[in-house]
């Protein structure tokens, strides 16, 4: 084999050698673990950065007063509270119809959850054909969502962000005073306003 000869060979060689490991690559067989954040790091106030992790949900396991459906015969307690919501310092909207014509209760206009609003106001109907105590975790178990002193929504609490909830007469704002640390289980009473806050921890 002359000089020429094998140069070529060892030139093809090396190019089916290259050609192969650029196709390897492109399979992602040369991916390992290294780019990878571990939990805990670079946490942010949005939601889930990576869209196939779902934070775990309260609403995942519903309270039982969750899945009642009231027929308005007979209501032993029909309340009225508001429920302000506050992203980093931004109002949230909450929907009006929530706990209306949803798979669990889908009969006519007064057969719905004993949570639900009319409007997009804030204003939650709390109605029970039997008296008794409801929590404000089970309008968010109704509403689908998360909500507990971890978070509310797919936001969590972490190094730079925190849950406040602050309980007081609508005449007054919200203090230190007021503030709450009962979050899903707190027993709503007729007349107050809720504030609920996710936002960067105060110093």
């Amino acid at each position: 084999m002359n000089r020429e000869t094998t140069f070529w060979s060892v030139f093809t060689a090396l190019a089916l050698a290259a050609l192969l490991a650029l196709y390897a690559q492109e399979q992602g067989f040369f991916e390992t673990d290294n780019d990878q954040t571990s939990p805990g790091e670079n946490e942010t106030s949005s939601p889930a950065q990576n869209a196939s992790v779902t934070p775990n949900s309260t609403a995942d396991s519903p309270d039982p007063l969750a899945l009642e459906c009231l027929d308005h015969s007979g209501l032993a307690r029909h309340d009225h509270v508001t429920l302000e919501i506050f992203i980093d310092g931004n109002p949230y909207t909450i929907e009006s119809s929530i706990g209306i014509q949803t798979d669990i209760c889908n009969g006519n206009e007064n057969y719905m959850h004993t949570i639900h609003t009319h409007d997009d106001t804030g204003r939650l109907h709390v109605e029970l054909n039997e008296a008794g105590d409801i929590s404000l975790g089970v309008f968010f178990d109704i509403w689908g969502h998360h909500f507990d002193s971890t978070g509310i929504f797919d936001y969590r609490t972490n190094d730079t962000h925190e849950m406040a909830m602050y309980v007081h007469a609508s005449n007054e704002n919200a203090t230190e005073e007021n503030r709450v640390d009962s979050f899903d289980d707190y027993l709503i009473q007729n007349g107050e306003v809720i504030e609920v806050h996710y936002r960067p921890k105060i110093a």
